[in-house]
């Protein structure tokens, strides 16, 4: 069998190339929609993260103040009562001495 014409080979080469150069241009395109939506997915997914550690931070300012506050009523409650026991020891007759 006879070797080809250069220019069939040429045209052949020529085809390959444009073959391969679209698809070249074609996965690029693809690849980059790709990165376009996962950045996308990942700023959504940081900017709900960040509203659930908001909200957990929130929530825990909010049970630290009312936790701060029962501690303050019952601080004030035991002085109180420390204070009332002192009263009646002082009123309880004193054991003799001997």
């Amino acid at each position: 069998m006879n070797q080809p014409r250069p220019e069939s080979r040429i045209q052949s080469l020529e085809n390959r190339t444009s073959i391969v150069e679209a698809t070249l241009i074609e996965l690029s395109s693809d690849t980059a929609e790709e990165l376009k939506a996962t950045r996308q997915d990942i700023k959504q997914l940081a900017e709900h993260v960040d509203k659930g550690f908001d909200q957990a931070h929130a929530f825990v300012q909010e049970r630290f103040g009312e936790i701060q506050t029962t501690l303050s009523e019952h601080t004030k409650r035991l002085d109180t009562m420390d204070s009332k026991l002192d009263q009646i020891l002082q009123r309880l007759p004193k054991p003799p001495e001997g």
